[in-house]
């Protein structure tokens, strides 16, 4: 559990970053991250502690603001899309395909439903891919080139784009999975 509240602090500390001064954000870290009792941190920065509570307090404020100002960003965004949604209840399909392939490109591949090889996981883990539109960045036929890809893969892979149902994602995967791979030596 304690691990969790420090995973917790560090996650607002850091999201917080943007928001406080560089003596607020050393306050915040001395007694989140560091575990520094108050009074210590109060002489490392020439307050007192009573100083150092009313600053913590000021933080908290501050950040508690920014959160709701970001609700409120997210509640009229939503609000702007149900607008544009009323101003043109039937949109072209092509609006809907442009719509339907941002929403799939920005999905995690690994919260989709298919079971990963850790095979397969272990060359998209080398790669650095983590979502699916950076998987389709990738042309089809490069994969054959990196290390640890091969047949078993392709087929996992082909599997996958099925599963998902992004084929169309993929520059000429219908021709690509019929294909047969090359294996380099």
């Amino acid at each position: 559990m304690k691990d969790t509240i420090d995973l917790t602090n560090k996650f607002y500390l850091l999201m917080s970053r943007h928001l406080l001064s560089k003596k607020e954000y050393g306050v915040l870290e001395k007694l989140l991250i560091e575990k520094m009792p108050l009074e210590q941190a109060a002489r490392q920065y020439g307050l007192t502690s009573l100083d150092v509570q009313e600053l913590y307090q000021r933080i908290c404020n501050k950040v508690k603001e920014a959160a709701e100002l970001f609700s409120q960003i997210d509640h009229y965004q939503k609000k702007l899309e149900k607008l544009k949604r009323e101003l043109n209840p039937n949109p072209r399909p092509a609006t809907i395909k442009k719509e339907k392939a941002k929403k799939d490109r920005q999905k995690l591949l690994y919260s989709s439903n298919f079971p990963f090889s850790r095979r397969l996981r272990s060359v998209l883990e080398a790669l650095e891919i983590s979502t699916i539109g950076e998987l389709s960045d990738i042309p089809l036929k490069d994969f054959q080139h990196f290390r640890g890809f091969k047949a078993k893969c392709k087929e996992e892979l082909i599997a996958f784009i099925e599963f998902e149902n992004i084929g169309y994602l993929f520059k000429g995967f219908a021709v690509w999975k019929k294909q047969p791979i090359v294996q380099l030596k």
